[in-house]
């Protein structure tokens, strides 16, 4: 729905906060928060079953996957649902790389490797030094150049800025 389609495969729900208050992420905020949603939908019968919960560990990034369907409603389709806890400050790569059409996103990575840059869910990194041998392999993570704004990342690849609906394949 974020890019303008009429129905959808799966689902996609980014989970981030702002770091403004000068808290960060102190407590796993956003894993509790998760936690407490997955708990919530599961009551309300809308979770219907479990495919892969987040590891316990330190990194901000936090991923669910399950199966949900509209319980109220009599023929609701089950659907793949992914929560995902992305950093605040990674937020605009994680909408592009989660939410965008997946050819499009392809092409955007390709895009970026060209212009020896890498593009991820954390952000757009460049100084890449990669495998004279084999360029899929990288010899260092590279320094994040973007990663708030998907427009800022599209700036920086020379790539003209598209809507999200503007960006479906026909």
């Amino acid at each position: 729905y974020f890019r303008g389609k009429m129905d959808c495969g799966d689902i996609d729900i980014l989970i981030t906060r702002s770091t403004e208050d000068g808290k960060t992420h102190a407590g796993r905020f956003d894993l509790c928060v998760l936690l407490r949603l997955l708990k919530a939908l599961r009551g309300a019968g809308i979770i219907v079953e479990d495919l892969a919960f987040p590891e316990d560990s330190d990194d901000l990034e936090a991923t669910y996957r399950g199966l949900c369907c509209l319980a109220d409603q009599k023929g609701s389709k089950y659907r793949r649902i992914d929560f995902l806890t992305v950093p605040w400050q990674s937020r605009g790569a994680a909408l592009l790389y989660y939410t965008g059409d997946d050819i499009f996103n392809r092409a955007m990575r390709l895009k970026a490797n060209a212009l020896g840059y890498s593009l991820n869910q954390r952000g757009l990194f460049g100084n890449v030094i990669r495998d004279p041998h084999d360029r899929r392999i990288k010899m260092n993570a590279g320094k994040l150049v973007a990663s708030e704004t998907e427009e800022e990342i599209f700036n920086i690849l020379g790539v003209p800025w598209q809507e999200p609906h503007e960006r479906v394949r026909e």
